[in-house]
């Protein structure tokens, strides 16, 4: 096989590869399009949206923007029912900070760091109010399909220990 004819396959194969592609890329968005809409709880949107990267950038990326988004509203759900306040801080640079105030008044600083290499741990920790970044020390809880039993069951079995303002 002479060079030309090397350089005519490979052509067909990019294309090939191309289209393949744009075939998977196609079914990935239908498939997220899919769970985005559907009435889940237990944070499943965010989980799934954990699953893919996120492209590095010095911007703020529509991936980050939508798992941001996402997460604020499913986190928000989830502890509905346990406090009385919650801020979670307007989209950073691929983290998510914020502060809660549960029923019984003690207050938690709560941080994802960068969603591109730090995805799987929320580090929380108790503060005396929602502008206390120091607080008490940092526990980390997996973000995985028990993130929310998890979460929950650290701050019942923390009900005796975290006192607000110390």
């Amino acid at each position: 096989m002479n060079k030309q004819e090397l350089l005519n396959k490979m052509s067909i194969k990019e294309r090939e590869l191309n289209n393949l592609e744009y075939e998977y890329n196609k079914q990935i968005e239908g498939e997220k399009e899919a769970v985005l809409k559907s009435k889940s709880s237990n944070m499943n949107k965010t989980l799934y949206l954990l699953g893919f990267e996120f492209e590095s950038s010095s911007e703020r990326t529509k991936e980050y923007l939508e798992f941001h988004r996402i997460f604020k509203k499913e986190f928000k759900e989830l502890l509905k029912p346990y406090i009385k306040e919650i801020l979670i801080d307007k989209p950073n640079h691929f983290d998510i900070n914020g502060f809660f105030k549960l029923n019984d008044n003690r207050v938690y600083n709560f941080f994802i760091s960068d969603l591109r290499w730090f995805k799987d741990l929320m580090t929380i920790r108790i503060a005396k109010d929602f502008k206390d970044y120091n607080g008490g020390s940092n526990h980390n809880i997996v973000i995985d399909k028990d993130f929310s039993i998890s979460l929950l069951n650290y701050l019942e079995r923390q009900k005796h220990f975290d006192k607000v303002g110390e």
